[in-house]
């Protein structure tokens, strides 16, 4: 009955601030762990939407675009102050993509570790494969968005592209248009392989889908200037792809390695001339793959680190344990503000396989 209420105060809470989409996932339910996203609505994730209450509790907070800038961090340092004001019983961790970020962030006093969120890239799921022929010089995957810079790609002669709508204005969609017919008109060798829906958009692939596709192609693109981590970035390191990318903040660059990556002024004919230097190297998929893993692991153990270390400091005997526990492809998912809020009061612990083996919560 109490957990009725409180789920039911959530919910009014919810609705006075309006729905929303933010990415989410609840680590532990006792203590409270939430692993959030930061959106326009919610600038410090799941604890800008925490009712009112008493409960121990404490957020892990990821930027989902680039935080290195000033003006951004003091922002982030007031919506923090006034936060622990009216809930005392937070603990609030800032989970940097760029160590720029992270000590930005610490400079205003803010708790704030360096764990680029791409760390929980599936190498189950992206991996090479075995007897794929190459049909393109690269791909690029990226959402149909003015900022990703589709245009750098014209003097690639063979290009693919994964591709789906994040919006439905109609400007993104007249976007959307302009940008297929130009990619028709100026690079026949273009192609982009989703198919479309009854409504015109991109239908999205799924995971697996998406890894045969990076199959067909020597070589992977970034071509944002500013973002967030990017996860096709590592998901192509994961699949043997060497990488061409711009200069940019956000923290994709993270697990680059210059044997295998390239960075190029954003102009067609540099991106080009990277790719075609690329694909003429021949480096080995599964060399690609290995470095990476061994970069992700790494990052892997720290991010288990400081969960063991909240749940020490919480004095509870559970703690997770390698390898990997994590069930998803990304830690967080994209839910309703309400659906998030919800999660986190009922204690439904989402992220990964909780299976107790002598205290340890363990992969399933």
């Amino acid at each position: 009955m109490a957990l009725r209420h409180a789920v039911a105060r959530s919910r009014r809470h919810f609705q006075a601030k309006g729905s929303f989409m933010l990415p989410a996932a609840i680590l532990s339910a006792d203590p409270l762990i939430s692993y959030s996203g930061m959106v326009p609505r919610a600038p410090l994730g799941l604890a800008s939407l925490a009712p009112p209450g008493k409960r121990d509790a404490w957020f892990l907070i990821s930027p989902t675009w680039s935080t290195e800038e000033p003006a951004t961090v003091r922002m982030l340092r007031r919506h923090a102050a006034v936060h622990r004001l009216r809930h005392s019983h937070h603990r609030l961790i800032f989970l940097c993509n760029t160590p720029e970020e992270a000590s930005l962030l610490r400079e205003q006093g803010e708790a704030a570790v360096f764990l680029n969120k791409t760390l929980s890239v599936p190498e189950a799921i992206f991996r090479p494969i075995e007897g794929v022929s190459v049909e393109f010089d690269a791909i690029y995957n990226a959402q149909l968005a003015p900022w990703k810079r589709h245009e750098l790609t014209l003097g690639i002669e063979r290009c693919a592209f994964i591709c789906y709508r994040a919006e439905t204005r109609p400007e993104r969609q007249a976007f959307e248009t302009e940008l297929f017919a130009r990619h028709a008109r100026l690079a026949p060798g273009h192609v982009f392989l989703n198919a479309v829906d009854e409504g015109g958009a991109p239908v999205r692939f799924l995971p697996a889908d998406v890894n045969r596709q990076l199959g067909r192609a020597a070589v992977g693109l970034c071509l944002s200037a500013r973002e967030g981590a990017m996860f096709a970035s590592t998901e192509y390191l994961l699949a043997g792809l060497p990488v061409v990318t711009t200069p940019s903040t956000g923290g994709r660059h993270i697990h680059f390695d210059p044997e295998y990556c390239l960075t190029v002024p954003p102009d067609p004919r540099s991106i080009a001339e990277a790719v075609a230097a690329m694909k003429a190297k021949e480096i080995p998929r599964g060399y690609v793959r290995e470095r990476t893993l061994q970069r992700l692991d790494r990052d892997r153990c720290r991010f288990i680190e400081l969960i063991n270390r909240i749940l020490v400091a919480s004095d509870t005997a559970s703690r997770l344990a390698m390898p990997w526990p994590f069930r998803k492809p990304v830690i967080m998912e994209w839910l309703t503000a309400e659906a998030a809020v919800t999660r986190a009061v009922s204690g439904r612990v989402d992220a990964f396989e909780a299976l107790e083996q002598d205290g340890a919560l363990v992969g399933g």
